[in-house]
């Protein structure tokens, strides 16, 4: 129980850092945390995975669990990222998603498929003591499988939402500083 509190420390401290270091490297705050997003989308496949396969929530499939958030973070980076750099070369916001998630589907799913298919015989048990690692195959798997259909959809989803705010924000602040040429 110790070992596993420990983790789940270990996995708020992880979240933690990734989004202090995106912050850094977006220089924005709110891309962080539309990446971010993608997280829970891969906790949601993880559980009915494990609840399939009849596989407990021990060390492994917690190991599992840091490990497929650090592939689903890289998978929602690089599809946000791209929303931004079509958005820098002037792309409206809906034309930039869409250009976004036809690039980038690619490489996410060759990341997806080619961490799943080195998984799998992690996650089959063969060879001895494997029953000892299946959990944390079984736990990368199913996350991925569900993160990373849910992350093409979900994120630039939300992307949308909250640029969409901001615009209308920014807008109407610029329409307020001109008022007096409404006259």
């Amino acid at each position: 129980q110790k070992a596993e509190t420990d983790f789940l420390l270990s996995i708020i401290m992880a979240l933690i850092l990734i989004y202090m270091v995106m912050a850094a490297q977006f220089e924005r705050f709110l891309d962080p945390l539309i990446v971010m997003v993608a997280v829970p989308l891969a906790i949601i496949g993880v559980v009915p995975t494990l609840l399939l396969t009849g596989t407990t929530l021990n060390i492994q499939s917690l190991m599992g669990i840091i490990m497929l958030i650090g592939i689903v973070v890289n998978n929602a980076i690089v599809l946000v990222d791209y929303i931004n750099l079509m958005r820098d070369r002037g792309y409206s916001l809906d034309e930039a998603i869409v250009l976004a998630g036809k690039a980038r589907l690619r490489p996410v799913l060759m990341t997806a498929f080619t961490t799943i298919f080195a998984m799998l015989p992690l996650a089959i048990g063969i060879g001895e003591g494997s029953e000892l690692w299946s959990p944390m195959g079984i736990s990368v798997i199913g996350g991925l499988i569900f993160s990373t259909v849910l992350t093409m959809v979900i994120v630039p989803v939300v992307y949308r939402v909250f640029s969409s705010r901001g615009e209308r924000a920014a807008k109407e602040k610029l329409r307020r500083k001109f008022h007096f040429m409404d006259d």
